[in-house]
């Protein structure tokens, strides 16, 4: 699939805060408009981005709505993610894909806001995996930088392959629905955090029986952060370690000679290097 990228923001665009997942608070929503401003650009909070419905932004219309509103206005050259969490997914088919395409707004967030990464890949537009904007202040600055120079076309590495993909929790949770992202002709971008090593191995050998990794030119892993075992030191009653190391987990899964590039600076610790997708 050919990939085009959204334009290159200009010093003062607009972006708009958005909401898709889990709800934000008005200090949140206050503290991510101040860093967008600090980044050089505007933002925009639109009316409700601070509703809750339980643990989301506002019900599933509400959070569409918004997003839906910022792709269809061709001023808003981004909308920019405030927290992941889970809720992203719930939107995929409330989305205006007519509007997204005709004129594409970058997306920016990573985690849960994985779902919306996909779905901007499978129309072929390219997006921006980088920090939501409430882990901005426990991000290391210059990759922060990085994220708002990346906006501006300036990129300090570029990579020299395609690259698709994310968290991979929520890809697994995509697996067998038309959203799953397309990754003939791309390396596959995944990182996680918080899971168990058997859940880990678990979704790994769903995207080998789906085959996935043939689809795939090869693997670029994240950071897989606070990992556990079943073992009575991560709150287990009984010692019943899993016991195979992230690199393990993935050799045991993918073909022979398969390229995998691990030590990637991107994902749920405090380097989270933008990255673009599907681009």
């Amino acid at each position: 699939m050919n990939t085009s990228r959204p334009t290159y923001l200009q010093p003062g665009d607009k972006i708009m805060l958005v909401a898709p997942a889990r709800f934000a608070s008005k200090d949140v929503i206050q503290e991510a408009a101040s860093a967008v401003i600090a980044g050089g650009f505007t933002p925009v909070t639109p009316a409700g981005l601070d509703k809750r419905e339980h643990q989301f932004g506002g019900a599933d219309s509400h959070r569409a709505a918004l997003l839906n509103t910022a792709f269809r206005d061709p001023s808003i050259r981004a909308v920019f993610a405030l927290r992941g969490g889970y809720g992203s997914g719930r939107l995929l088919p409330l989305l205006d894909s007519t509007a997204y395409l005709a004129d594409p707004t970058w997306i920016i967030g990573f985690s849960d806001i994985t779902s919306l990464h996909a779905w901007s890949t499978n129309l072929g537009i390219a997006s921006l995996h980088a920090p939501v904007a409430s882990t901005l202040p426990s991000t290391l600055r210059s990759d922060v930088d990085a994220l708002w120079s990346s906006l501006r076309g300036d990129f300090g590495v570029s990579p020299e392959v395609k690259i698709t993909g994310g968290n991979l929790s929520v890809l697994f949770s995509l697996l067998g629905t038309p959203y799953f992202p397309d990754v003939s002709g791309s390396y596959l971008f995944l990182e996680d955090l918080d899971e168990y090593l058997y859940h880990i191995d678990r979704m790994f050998l769903a995207l080998k029986l789906a085959g996935i990794f043939e689809k795939a030119d090869g693997l670029i892993i994240g950071t897989f952060d606070d990992l556990r075992d079943n073992t009575m030191a991560d709150g287990q009653s009984v010692d019943n370690p899993f016991g195979l190391t992230i690199k393990e987990i993935i050799s045991t899964h993918v073909p022979s000679g398969y390229p995998v590039k691990y030590n990637n600076p991107m994902g749920h610790g405090e380097r989270n290097y933008p990255l673009v997708l599907g681009g």
